[in-house]
């Protein structure tokens, strides 16, 4: 499987503001909001399955510091995902062989953690550029996370949606994908 690799500094220096840039303490591979809003440790907004370990919806969630000595499978890696450009899917680490797939009903999307396969709704484009997830059966629709956070237990979230990208605040869509 081959993944990209993308880091702050590299963003930084393509031009893509990141002054509040999160001090991410898990362990790569992650995808995180590019810049950390209002998590109050820092940490930044994490892709993640809805509750503790796996899930069938995935959000936002602080990100996680690292769990040293637990395996793969480890509930607690579950803010842990990973870019492949090859299939152009957002894979779970922990829970191999499952992807994030949009989904869409009239007025409202949110984003699942299905098994792996060619739906079209598991497709997505990192724009290195603009630092943007678009889906790519509709490149005019990017992952864009809600601008309100929401207590969770010790940490926060916050919900994921697929909108306009025209039609949203340009730190609510730009992502940071690292590897290593």
């Amino acid at each position: 499987m081959r993944l990209t690799m993308f880091s702050a500094t590299l963003l930084g220096a393509a031009g893509v503001a990141n002054a509040d840039a999160p001090q991410v303490p898990s362990e790569a591979p992650y995808i995180v909001l590019s810049e950390n809003h209002d998590e109050p440790n820092g940490y930044g907004f994490c892709i993640d399955t809805y509750g503790a370990g796996q899930s069938d919806l995935l959000q936002t969630h602080s990100c996680k510091p690292p769990s040293e000595g637990e395996p793969r499978s480890y509930a607690g890696h579950d803010t842990r995902f990973e870019y492949n450009v090859d299939t152009m899917q957002i894979v779970s680490y922990p829970f191999e062989g499952f992807c994030m797939q949009a989904l869409i009903a009239t007025g409202k999307s949110e984003f699942a953690l299905l098994e792996c396969s060619d739906h079209p709704r598991q497709k997505f484009i990192y724009d290195e550029t603009d630092q943007t997830l678009r889906l790519n059966e509709d490149q005019t629709n990017c992952v864009v996370v809600a601008s309100e956070t929401v207590p969770a237990g010790p940490w926060v979230k916050r919900p994921l949606s697929l909108e306009s990208c025209d039609e949203v605040e340009a730190s609510l869509k730009q992502w940071s994908i690292v590897t290593e």
